[in-house]
């Protein structure tokens, strides 16, 4: 049913497909692929590295295939009305506007189709981008797709996903730098689901699809993470990708530029740990009392680590979400009337 991701038997064989795609050849293919992870993760900047393969494109973020997957049958041929649903919910998105085919001609393009699946309206979209930039295979750079990747596989039995992870804390800082959500407001900031659904993803039976790429790795060793990512997609090596930095302005729209003002800047060991010269102790206390768990789970060091601590964060953390819809309005109050600092990570 589209929509319902369920949980599948735990894979007793650890060695993933992933893994055993980087000691294999490259063997070109045209499967699509997606970057997938919480926002502010790195996705941005492996887009912009993977857009210099020649191969390889990777058009704006779509985000309405997930409208797409959740209302629409995802394998059978669509009835007119699913069809006309379908044109609907792409065209009205906010999104379609920075995609190369207009609304005219691809409403002319489905209308002269027959039979059409979900997959056949969608390939529509990508084949127009992949014409337009002369290259031959597509990839989607819509983070929020790790929501539906069992969908996205039913969609493309043979795509294939890159996971960014990046520490929490940090992404926690860049979120509230860009005036998105805090961390504490449980349902609102995304690396928490993200991290809960990688959980799901990583005992699935699709683990071999979904390559886990850590935004630490990548700023410190580009051409190693590159050349790895390349390897898993069975795609060759090339040293052009590493020369991201004069594709952004003609890939990320301007209307965007305010939240990757860094974009243009070396990528080191700078952008790597940022809370531990960002953060007092008491905001870094505050972070991991609502983040402790899924950093622990992913290997990242705590400032407050030792068991005594343990019982103050669980209390603390729960304090932070239960008091989160008053926080929201009432921080930015206080900060618009200098009664509290203009940047804070609380």
């Amino acid at each position: 049913m589209a929509g319902q991701t369920t949980e599948t038997e735990i894979a007793s064989d650890k060695i993933t497909g992933a893994t055993r795609a980087r000691n294999e050849p490259a063997r070109p293919n045209n499967a699509p692929f997606f970057l997938i992870g919480a926002p502010r993760s790195g996705t941005t900047l492996l887009r912009l590295i993977l857009l210099g393969h020649s191969r390889l494109h990777i058009p704006p973020e779509s985000w309405f295939l997930e409208d797409l997957v959740r209302e629409l049958p995802l394998a059978d041929v669509l009835t007119a009305e699913q069809v006309g649903r379908a044109v609907g919910l792409v065209t009205n998105h906010r999104r379609w506007e920075d995609f190369t085919i207009s609304s005219e001609t691809f409403r002319q393009q489905v209308a002269a189709g027959q039979q059409l699946t979900l997959r056949d309206i969608v390939d529509l979209i990508y084949r127009e981008e992949l014409d337009a930039a002369g290259k031959l295979r597509f990839g989607d750079k819509s983070p929020s797709y790790f929501k539906i990747v069992p969908e996205l596989l039913a969609l493309y039995p043979g795509a294939q996903f890159i996971h960014l992870i990046r520490d929490g804390r940090d992404v926690a800082i860049s979120s509230i730098d860009a005036k998105w959500a805090r961390y504490y407001e449980r349902k609102l900031f995304v690396w928490l689901e993200a991290m809960k659904v990688r959980e799901i993803h990583r005992r699935s039976r699709y683990a071999d699809r979904i390559f886990e790429v850590r935004y630490e790795d990548l700023v410190q060793d580009p051409e190693t993470v590159i050349r790895a990512i390349c390897a898993f997609l069975g795609e060759s090596f090339e040293d052009g990708m590493l020369e991201w930095q004069q594709r952004v302005d003609a890939t990320i729209p301007a209307r965007e530029m305010h939240v990757h003002r860094r974009i243009r800047g070396d990528i080191d060991s700078r952008n790597i740990a940022i809370w531990k010269s960002r953060l007092s102790a008491f905001e870094c206390f505050s972070m991991e009392a609502c983040l402790r768990a899924p950093l622990a789970r992913l290997g990242y060091a705590l400032r407050f680590a030792s068991p005594v601590w343990r019982p103050l964060l669980d209390a603390w953390g729960r304090t932070l979400n239960l008091s989160a819809p008053i926080l929201r309005r009432v921080l930015p109050a206080l900060q618009r009337r200098k009664l509290l600092p203009a940047r804070m990570y609380f």
